[in-house]
């Protein structure tokens, strides 16, 4: 039930992010900034050592060098993922019309990985509860970008508002479809410390390679560095309280 519920969380939220995006840009670079220290904080204190735990108690033929080529794999197809994506927003003559397909399949790109987003809340909660909410959080702290992403390079490769709420729609909707997903596949415990890998990677990647130079992109604040520690800072908070309540 805690899966579902918070994959409709990250639903509103990818939502919400995505009909705001054409209209309200006023504090975009802390919003990016504290999502930014979140997500790395959640990939290195919570998700990689959960996996490298499950790794070592499943006692399989995975070891600690394929959770981190798993994590790399992560990082780097994301950042293919991205750079599709963030082409669209070249305004160059022809060349922006040339875009208008990468932009498309760079929001199709977000829809899928959104999905596996819901399928790794679900699994997460049925290997423990503190992992799933682990990565329900750094899943839900990306979602507003999601959102405003796919709302920026639809609009931004010259598709129609109509188009553009019609993608927001569908990369809302994908956890959702990931969490019911999961729930009728059962990944074995080294193929899912794994899958953890690939999303501590993709975390990384959004947190360090994206929502920052986004965020000072945006704005040139002092602040901001303060407020990506915050955004550490409370996935540091969250793991210390966990680990209070299960000992």
């Amino acid at each position: 039930m805690e899966a579902i519920l918070l994959s409709a969380l990250a639903a509103a939220i990818t939502l919400g992010g995505g009909l705001l995006a054409i209209r309200l840009h006023a504090h975009r670079a802390a919003i990016f900034a504290f999502c930014a220290g979140a997500l790395v904080g959640a990939a290195l204190i919570e998700i990689l050592p959960h996996a490298l735990r499950l790794l070592e108690a499943s006692g399989g033929r995975y070891d600690s060098r394929d959770l981190l080529v798993a994590s790399s794999l992560g990082y780097f197809v994301f950042y293919l993922i991205d750079h599709l994506a963030h082409g669209g927003h070249v305004h160059h003559g022809a060349q922006h019309s040339d875009t208008h397909q990468a932009g498309f399949w760079g929001a199709v790109g977000l829809a899928v990985h959104s999905f596996f987003d819901g399928f790794a809340i679900g699994q997460g909660f049925h290997a423990a509860d503190g992992l799933g909410w682990a990565i329900a959080a750094g899943v839900t702290l990306h979602k507003l970008a999601d959102g405003v992403s796919v709302a920026g390079v639809m609009l931004g490769t010259q598709h129609t508002e109509r188009a553009t709420l019609h993608m927001v729609y569908l990369v809302a909707a994908a956890p959702l479809v990931g969490v019911v997903a999961q729930s009728v596949v059962n990944l074995s415990a080294p193929l899912f410390a794994l899958l953890l890998g690939w999303f501590a990677g993709v975390f990384l990647y959004l947190g360090a390679s994206s929502l920052l130079p986004a965020a000072h992109e945006a704005s040139r604040s002092r602040t901001l560095p303060a407020v990506t520690f915050a955004g550490a800072a409370l996935i540091f908070a969250a793991h210390a309280l966990v680990h209070t309540f299960e000992h």
